[in-house]
């Protein structure tokens, strides 16, 4: 059975603690989140996903981080699993209803998008 998920309770104490206390991106410093990881322990699969609402793009240095990341990623997962990448879904607006939906540059409806992600993970 999948968890009831505890939505609109995000707290940005800590978003807002780095911000404050650790260095910023004139020292090197670049922060950011990563929306989802995917993983399928019994077929072993994993999958990375960030989210873009309102038609937003990843910023030139969040592209080249995720790029690096997949790749250290690839190259050491165990023998066992199969990373399947880093992927990007995008909206239109905020969500299917309201807009287009985008999976790496790609229109896709929301029926399409689950049947891909579930096909990828099972």
């Amino acid at each position: 059975m999948t968890r009831q998920e505890l939505s609109n309770i995000r707290d940005l104490t800590f978003s807002q603690w780095i911000r404050n206390n650790l260095p910023d991106s004139s020292k090197g410093l670049m922060v950011s989140d990563l929306d989802f990881i995917l993983q399928n322990y019994k077929t072993k699969v994993l999958m990375l996903l960030e989210i873009k609402t309102r038609n937003a793009e990843l910023k030139t240095w969040q592209k080249s981080l995720f790029k690096k990341l997949s790749r250290w990623i690839k190259n050491g997962i165990d023998k066992d699993w199969n990373y399947l990448g880093f992927h990007i879904i995008k909206f239109e607006n905020t969500f299917f209803n309201d807009g287009k939906c985008w999976l790496d540059n790609k229109v896709v409806s929301e029926s399409e998008l689950k049947d891909i992600l579930s096909a990828f993970l099972e």
